[in-house]
């Protein structure tokens, strides 16, 4: 059945989501490698509340999700999206009546419904997660209302998929308050899957409505630093804990859950004892919240081979420095004049080179704010930017250099909250980072020929700026200033010099 309802597919793009507790539609601006979600809304219908005990999707559940989509049927051709991706999970699925409602929505919507079978919902729901993450490695859970969709992720590759009746209104409707029976059902048809040994000991990302509200509550109680649910990791030991503790509760004497749907407030005590047990049986490593899921890898399975490989975090900083930035195309020439400072194993992996990069790219992002608040703009942008591929170090670490860059304190109010994120070396990797930054754009005034010319050279006591001697007067005491301030955060002395040598360096 096609996904498509319009061949189109440049403009604005929709996705619907039909689950067993929720209809959603979320508006993207577009099939690109981080599409923005424009518009997100969904409604707690309920589809697959008893499907358990009855074998069909409830007529109350049914008008509801009808009505629903007829709104957002009519909310699609307002926005003038050009194409829309609709699919179905485990309530149509598995319903009796499934078949019948689809009909029923193609008829009074025109959607056309592709109802995808348990495996391939966990292909995508691992492809959304790789999307956000491609580093990814270990055990994607995506717990929607009636089925839990398991898939292997590694080398930025989905291995294996399985889809389990276990969802929290399955497990309900099948078990009512037994919690103990339900614990025991999980751990039988865990320890009956042969490959989900080969995840043992690696991370477990937790996808789905559910388990993304135990992670907000768990922020909540824990006063999180930095309350952004993407990436939001803990390890197994203190994340099983607080399930434990979730699963003994009441729904109603749950801390916090006052700020929850009451049918997800429902089914809480239940998801908690399903996270737990997936905890355990794989022995994670760590427990990681992804936002991307289902939708997105819907997204991203449409688009080449090339664009799949880009770095989500680059891409995003790049369109965020193209729009909000004076000076992106000196990213490139900042990042190698700063790279002679940071020649260490670990300061040279990777992941540190990509965030490096991003600093660079975003250096200039607040600009257009007002001098005295600009390192606070700055740190806002990075700790509450809509960003994936990174975590909350490394939001911290980002934030970190560029309030540096702006010349702030590093124990100012806007900042200060964070450090707890981020270990002391790392604090002072960043402010380096955000010092060269610093000076960078005072030697150079924005442009990239004193960057091409000059180099940074650091020897064991001492940090060194060789200028070209036809250059001397782009030397001046704030650059001698922040050139000290740089060489103080390294632990060394500073001082210019003038080697012959850049005398012949050409300026391309």
């Amino acid at each position: 059945m096609p996904f498509e309802r319009h061949e189109d597919g440049q403009g604005y793009l929709a996705v619907i989501d039909i689950g067993s507790n929720s209809v959603r539609l979320v508006v993207f601006s577009g099939r690109t490698r981080v599409p923005s979600p424009i518009f997100n809304e969904k409604l707690m219908c309920g589809l697959g509340a008893e499907v358990g005990k009855t074998g069909k999707m409830g007529a109350e559940a049914i008008e509801m999700a009808i009505s629903t989509l007829k709104r957002f049927s009519a909310l699609c051709d307002q926005m003038q999206v050009r194409e829309t991706l609709i699919v179905a999970t485990a309530a149509v699925r598995d319903a009796k009546n499934g078949a019948k409602f689809v009909q029923r929505v193609r008829d009074e919507t025109g959607f056309e419904i592709a109802v995808i079978d348990g495996g391939e919902e966990g292909r995508l729901s691992a492809l959304g997660v790789l999307s956000g993450e491609p580093d990814a490695l270990g055990l994607v859970g995506d717990l929607g209302g009636g089925s839990l969709e398991l898939a292997r992720v590694k080398g930025g590759e989905v291995t294996k998929t399985l889809s389990l009746p276990l969802g929290p209104l399955r497990l309900i409707s099948k078990f009512g308050n037994k919690h103990r029976a339900i614990r025991e059902y999980l751990r039988e048809q865990f320890a009956a899957i042969d490959w989900l040994a080969e995840t043992r000991g690696q991370n477990l990302y937790m996808v789905g409505g559910s388990w993304r509200n135990i992670a907000k509550l768990m922020m909540r109680e824990k006063s999180s630093p930095l309350p952004i649910l993407h990436g939001y990791a803990n390890q197994r030991s203190e994340l099983v804990s607080y399930c434990r503790r979730l699963s003994h509760l009441e729904p109603s004497n749950i801390p916090f859950g006052g700020s929850l749907p009451y049918r997800r407030l429902q089914v809480l005590p239940v998801a908690a004892i399903i996270l737990q047990e997936l905890l355990v049986a794989i022995q994670a490593k760590k427990g990681v919240l992804s936002s991307y899921g289902l939708r997105e890898g819907l997204i991203f399975d449409k688009l080449s081979i090339e664009d799949r490989r880009e770095d989500p975090f680059l891409h995003i900083c790049r369109v965020l420095a193209e729009e909000r930035c004076r000076f992106a195309e000196h990213a490139s020439v900042i990042y190698d004049w700063s790279s002679p400072l940071f020649k260490r194993p670990a300061q040279n992996s990777l992941k540190r080179q990509q965030l490096h990069m991003a600093i660079c790219l975003l250096g200039d992002i607040a600009w257009r704010g007002h001098p005295d608040f600009r390192a606070e703009k700055a740190v806002e942008s990075i700790l509450h930017g809509n960003f994936v591929g990174i975590d909350h170090a490394e939001r911290a670490y980002i934030a970190v250099a560029l309030n540096q860059a702006y010349g702030a304190p590093v124990d100012a109010p806007h900042i200060s909250h964070i450090l707890t994120l981020l270990k002391i070396n790392e604090i002072l990797e960043a402010r380096m980072m955000g010092a060269a930054l610093r000076l960078a754009q005072r030697l150079s005034g924005g442009t990239v020929s004193a960057l091409m010319v000059t180099q940074l050279r650091v020897t064991r006591s001492k940090l060194w700026l060789g200028v070209p001697s036809s250059y001397t007067d782009i030397v001046n005491e704030v650059v001698e200033k922040r050139l000290s301030q740089l060489g103080q955060l390294m632990g060394r002395t500073s001082a210019i010099e003038f080697p012959p040598e850049l005398n012949d360096t050409s300026v391309g």
